[in-house]
């Protein structure tokens, strides 16, 4: 079911139309994939505290773009927006967990309850972030890492800036 026939009186009508393009009369299993993911740039730059508020009030999972900052490609970002992975703060409380930058910010966001995906081909890198699971913030980690927030979006797409549909005009 796609998720813009999740109301109770489109769900129906969605299957039928499903099952006449599969040419079929009926499914064994139709899957109603509930409750949602919502899946948003969020780093410690911008940690989306308001919006995983909501979402976390009407039981909506929210996954982390970009948990780590960025790549800084070109074509996307700034090349003058600062490298969170190279933050002094977060570089500090790396130090005192002898982790690296890029664990304590996978670190805080699965402590706030956010999933992250962390993409990667390099194999060293695969066998670090499953350190993640290794260790835990305490509180005021938590808080010093709250504080970074700058409301920051290192995805920003302004060639869209002026499309009625553009997403970062809106209060979350």
């Amino acid at each position: 079911l796609w998720c813009t026939f999740f109301r109770p009186q489109l769900v129906q009508p969605a299957l039928e139309s499903s099952l006449k393009k599969l040419q079929l009369d009926y499914v064994d299993l139709y899957l109603i994939h509930f409750p949602m993911a919502l899946k948003v740039e969020c780093h410690p730059y911008l940690n989306q505290s308001k919006l995983l508020d909501f979402c976390k009030s009407k039981d909506i999972v929210l996954v982390a773009h970009s948990a780590l900052g960025t790549q800084r490609h070109k074509l996307w970002v700034d090349q003058n927006s600062p490298a969170l992975l190279e933050d002094p703060v977060l570089c500090a409380l790396a130090k005192k967990h002898k982790r690296s930058p890029a664990l304590i910010a996978l670190r805080y966001q699965l402590q706030r309850g956010v999933v992250v995906l962390a993409k990667s081909y390099n194999e060293q890198r695969i066998r670090e972030n499953v350190q993640v699971f290794e260790f835990q913030l305490t509180s005021e980690d938590m808080k010093v890492l709250d504080d970074l927030n700058r409301n920051f979006r290192y995805v920003v797409m302004d060639i869209l800036v002026d499309h009625p549909d553009y997403p970062f005009s809106d209060e979350y």
